[in-house]
């Protein structure tokens, strides 16, 4: 599925076409119809509202895609077939009983009912939380379909494991390339600070306003000299207007987001809203960066307070733990020890992979093992799901 978020433009499609195509016996895309015309976006959404099905499977819902994978799976053996988020299981139906390893970003209602608990806007918590409902009933009939659920982080596959006890849970953690993101040759510049982020994205917005409105006027008054960078496409309204000011860049979506880390002193992670674990997190601790992040920026991740990063809850937090680190060349340069010690142990590419064969390998030998009887027990599920929006 081609999301207009994150590949806008022809190139960019052409681009990640080219990247996958080495790895893969082919690469075929299929653009969402809904992400290419707000009009169409938005009747889809309202007219959710008297539909069972959530969100998340009509806006990924294609039926080319459908017949395409009906073809496909009449023409090709398979031992295994993976489902990169919740959404997408109506497709899955195409494969009959074929091993499902369904993929979970985030527990996606567990996301709603956070931003339905937050919004400040009275109808969107009203429809997050009809959303959240919802999609908490459509996922118990999903991870009970697939063979192997994978989450990325151990508090998930508890989240996951409450909301659907019994199902087969394995945690294979986001990664990062740790030769690609490698320790910058300096700290960065006095007083610069980064964040990186998909801007589009609700939490990493509502991030990017609290910091703007609570932490950064508190920073500047303390110190004018500080700069703060934002990176990420489609910044928001007040990043935008913090730009004018002259301490603040939003130079959008760039190719390569390691130069900008490089010249920052600090990573800023305000993030107070959202699920899974953070990506550019990891990034940044490659990159031997010191953090300074809220608990729920670094829920997942097997990060220590004090030891990895320093948590910041409030405006008075981020302040005070910011000065830290400009006062101490020694704290900084042992947190981000520390933090690349622990990307290179635990979320380096090549032991993630070893843990994403390990659950394939589990979903075939579940298969295999439990033969017709796990067959018969999923045809309910299997049927409900398969049902087009």
């Amino acid at each position: 599925m081609n999301q207009r978020a994150l590949l806008p433009t022809p190139q960019s499609v052409a681009e990640a076409v080219a990247a996958l195509s080495p790895l893969c016996s082919r690469v075929d895309v299929f653009p969402n119809l809904f992400d290419a015309s707000r009009v169409r976006w938005a009747a889809m959404a309202a007219a959710g509202i008297w539909r069972r099905r959530p969100y998340d499977v009509r806006w990924l819902w294609q039926p080319s895609l459908s017949r395409f994978l009906a073809d496909l799976a009449d023409g090709a053996p398979f031992d295994v077939v993976h489902v990169d988020t919740v959404g997408l299981m109506p497709h899955a139906a195409a494969f009959g009983d074929l091993p499902l390893v369904l993929n979970h970003h985030n527990i996606e209602s567990q996301m709603l009912h956070r931003r339905a608990e937050r919004d400040p806007g009275v109808m969107r918590r009203l429809y997050c939380r009809r959303e959240a409902a919802k999609l908490q009933r459509y996922e118990r009939e999903a991870c009970r379909r697939a063979a192997v659920n994978i989450t990325v982080s151990a508090l998930d596959a508890e989240r996951l494991l409450a909301l659907v006890p019994g199902v087969r849970a394995r945690v294979v953690e986001n990664g990062v390339d740790i030769e690609y993101f490698h320790p910058a040759r300096t700290r960065g510049r006095a007083g610069s600070l980064v964040f990186a982020g998909t801007m589009n994205w609700y939490p990493n917005q509502e991030a990017m306003r609290f910091f703007l409105r609570e932490v950064w006027p508190l920073l500047l008054a303390e110190n004018p000299e500080r700069h703060l960078t934002v990176i990420g496409r489609e910044p928001p309204a007040e990043v935008l207007v913090a730009t004018r000011q002259g301490r603040v860049s939003a130079p959008g979506f760039v190719e390569d987001v390691r130069p900008y880390l490089a010249e920052a002193a600090i990573y800023v992670c305000p993030i107070r809203d959202g699920g899974g674990t953070r990506l550019k997190v990891l990034d940044a601790l490659a990159m031997q960066k010191p953090l300074v992040a809220t608990g729920l920026a670094v829920e997942g991740l097997e990060l220590v307070e004090d030891e990895h990063y320093l948590r910041a809850e409030s405006p008075a937090d981020f302040v005070r733990q910011i000065r830290r680190l400009e006062e101490s060349p020694e704290l900084c340069e042992r947190l981000g020890a520390n933090g690349r010690r622990l990307v290179e142990a635990r979320y380096a590419w090549d032991e993630i992979g070893r843990r994403l064969e390990q659950a394939y390998a589990t979903a075939r030998a579940t298969s295999s093992t439990d033969g017709r009887q796990l067959r018969n027990s999923r045809s309910s599920v299997h049927n409900a799901l398969s049902r087009a929006p």
